[in-house]
C-alpha cells in the first residue's frame, strides 16, 4: 500500500502533520516524522504511525479525563444521568478541531479502554499538580526560613508574573482596578460589639473606631501581620456583616467609607479568568505547568477565603506574604486586593494594605552619639475615609449555615477535615465557638 510502514505483515496507516489539526503537535511531525503518503487525506506529506499518535492521545486522557459521575434526575420517574461528555468530544478537544474530523474517529476507534456509551470529564485541579511548589512555600513560611527566601520570592514572581501588562484601569475587565473617588462603590466595614459601652465608644468617634487601627494596636489578619494595619471591608453591608460571623443575639455596628485618593487593587476574581495567552497544546511536555498556573489562580482564590480559627494565626502567614509581596515588588504598587467572600456568595470583599489605607508615618530613631535619623515617609495619608451619618446597627436574630454531611459510621475514627472541605466554605465552628470572632473586623 504505496510507502505505509508494514507492522507485523498488515500495512500500517500514517497521519501527516496537516491532519492533525494541532500546530504543536503539526511541528513535531514536520521536523521528526518521514515523507509518505498519508492515510487520511492521501497527500505526501511528513507522516508519523497513526499507532503513536494513539498512544499519545491515551497517555492525555489517562492524565486528564475520568467517567462522569452519575447522579439521579426526575422526569416521569427516576433517570441516571451521567455527567460529562462523550470519548470523541475529548478527543477533538485534545487535536482542537471538531468532533468531525478524520483523525477523531481514527483515534476514538483505537481507544479500547473508553466507550461510547460513557461520559466523561476532566480531572479536577489538585494543588500538587503544579510540583510541590505550594506546599514548600506554606511549609517554609510556617517553619522555614521567612526572611530573605528566594524560592518563596520566585514562586510568587511565577504566580503574578506579567502583571506589569496589566495595566491599571477603571475597565469592567481589569485585573488591576483602578478605583477612584468618582466612580468607586461604596465601602463598608463593620465591627462586632460585645457590649452598649463598645456601641457608644464608635458612636462617639465612628472614623477612629471602625477605620483601619493605629499600627500599635492592629493584630494579625488575613492580609497583614501584627503591627501592620490593614484596612478591611466590602463592598456590600450584608457581606461585612456576614464576614465577622456573629452569634445569633450578637451586635455588629457597620459603617460607610469612601475613597479619597485613586488606589490600584488586584481583582482575584478577574486575575483568574484573565487571558493568560493562547491555551498550550496537550502534546507540548510543558503543557501540565504552563496549564497549572491557570488553574492555580483559581485555587489561590479559593484558598485566600478560608477562614482560620482562633489560635491558628499562624496559617495566615502564606496570604500575608502575599500582600506584602504585592505592596512592595509589583510595578505598579499594588494597594490592595479584592475577593470573593466565603460567607455571601455574591459578596466581594476588598483589603487596602497599609501605605495606603493609614495615615501618613515616617520612621524616625536616634543613635547613640545623640544625631536623629529620619526615614522616607511611609505613605501618602489614608486613601479612604469615614462617610459621616452612616451608622447601621445591627442586631443578629438568625445565622444560615451550609454543611457538607457525610454518614459516619459508628466504632470508627471520625473522617479528618479535609482541605477541600474547608475552601468549598463549608467549614462551621464548633459547638460553643460560635461566637468566637474569626476576622475581628470587616
Amino acid at each position: 500500500m504505496r510507502e505505509e510502514k508494514l507492522k507485523y505483515g498488515v500495512a500500517s496507516k500514517v497521519v501527516c502533520y496537516l491532519c492533525v489539526h494541532d500546530p504543536f503537535l503539526g511541528r513535531q511531525i514536520r521536523r521528526n516524522g518521514t515523507s509518505s503518503h498519508c492515510s487520511l487525506c492521501d497527500s505526501k506529506r511528513k507522516c508519523v504511525p497513526l499507532d503513536e499518535i494513539v498512544s499519545r492521545v491515551s497517555e492525555i486522557l489517562g492524565t486528564y479525563i475520568t467517567e462522569g459521575e452519575h447522579v439521579w434526575r426526575w422526569n416521569d420517574g427516576r433517570i441516571d444521568h451521567q455527567e460529562g461528555d462523550s470519548i470523541d468530544y475529548w478527543v477533538s478537544e485534545i487535536f482542537g478541531c471538531d468532533n468531525i474530523e478524520p483523525i477523531v474517529d481514527e483515534v476514538c476507534s483505537r481507544l479500547p479502554s473508553y466507550s461510547d456509551d460513557t461520559n466523561y470529564r476532566r480531572q479536577p485541579f489538585r494543588p500538587n499538580d503544579i510540583g510541590h511548589q505550594w506546599c514548600e512555600f506554606q511549609e517554609g513560611m510556617k517553619h522555614g526560613v521567612r526572611f530573605f527566601n528566594d524560592s518563596a520570592k520566585d514562586f510568587l514572581g511565577w504566580i503574578f508574573k506579567d502583571l506589569d501588562k496589566y495595566s491599571a484601569s477603571s475597565d469592567e475587565q481589569a485585573v488591576v482596578r483602578l478605583l477612584t473617588p468618582e466612580d468607586a462603590p461604596p465601602i463598608y466595614r463593620a465591627r462586632t460589639c460585645m457590649s452598649f459601652e463598645n456601641v457608644s465608644e464608635i458612636t462617639g468617634n465612628p472614623a477612629q473606631k471602625l477605620g483601619a487601627p493605629p499600627k500599635e494596636r492592629a493584630g494579625e489578619g488575613r492580609m497583614n501581620p501584627a503591627g501592620v494595619p490593614a484596612f478591611y471591608g466590602a463592598f456590600e453591608r450584608k457581606t461585612c456583616v456576614a464576614e465577622l460571623r456573629p452569634p445569633v443575639g450578637g451586635t455588629v455596628v457597620s459603617g460607610e467609607f469612601r475613597l479619597v485618593r485613586e488606589v490600584k487593587v488586584l481583582d482575584f476574581g478577574r486575575f483568574e479568568k484573565a487571558d493568560l495567552g493562547p491555551m498550550p497544546s496537550f502534546f507540548d511536555a510543558k503543557y501540565h505547568s504552563k496549564l497549572g498556573r491557570r488553574d492555580f489562580l483559581r485555587y489561590l482564590h479559593d484558598a485566600i477565603t478560608v477562614p482560620v480559627l482562633p489560635g491558628a494565626e499562624r496559617d495566615y502567614l502564606t496570604t500575608q506574604v502575599i500582600a506584602e509581596y504585592l505592596a512592595t515588588h509589583c510595578k505598579p504598587r499594588i494597594d490592595g486586593v479584592i475577593f470573593k467572600s466565603v460567607q455571601e456568595s455574591d459578596g466581594s470583599n476588598i483589603v487596602l494594605f497599609s501605605h495606603a489605607a493609614c495615615a501618613a508615618t515616617s520612621s524616625a530613631g536616634r543613635i547613640p552619639n545623640g544625631y536623629s535619623v529620619r526615614g522616607p515617609r511611609q505613605s501618602d495619608g489614608p486613601c479612604i475615609e469615614y462617610v459621616t451619618d452612616s451608622l447601621v446597627y445591627h442586631g443578629i436574630r438568625q445565622v444560615k449555615y451550609a454543611t457538607d454531611d457525610q454518614q459516619l459510621p459508628e466504632e470508627k475514627s471520625p473522617p479528618m477535615q479535609s482541605p477541600q472541605m474547608l475552601l468549598s466554605g463549608a467549614y462551621t465552628l464548633p459547638e460553643g465557638m460560635e461566637g468566637l470572632v474569626v476576622d475581628g473586623d470587616f
